[in-house]
């Protein structure tokens, strides 16, 4: 940038800096999701959160929502998950390995 230039909203450093602003604003909403409730110590989980733990799309998450496999909260159109439903969920699944004799 020369001396002489001036910033405003169409300049590239202001695009930039309000792309990153976007991306900060972004991870502290997605930080704030899985603060505890201040009555529950229960940490709540958003889609992206549940999807990246479980390994899975969101579109295999929407179907065990509308299957009715995995417990969901649903606030003004915004999903959580408690984590210990979750980690039922994964519990009432899980099938031992047969013991070699």
């Amino acid at each position: 940038m020369e001396s002489n230039d001036f910033l405003n909203s169409n300049s590239e450093e202001i695009k930039e800096l309000l792309t990153a602003i976007d991306e900060v604003a972004e991870n502290l909403e997605a930080g704030l999701d899985c603060l505890s409730s201040s009555h529950s110590q229960e940490r709540y989980l958003n889609n992206n959160q549940v999807c990246e733990m479980l390994h899975i799309s969101q579109r295999t998450l929407q179907d065990y929502r509308d299957k009715g496999r995995i417990a969901f909260y649903k606030l003004e159109g915004k999903i959580l998950y408690k984590l210990s439903d979750i980690e039922k969920m994964l519990e009432d699944n899980y099938y031992k390995a047969w013991e070699q004799d």
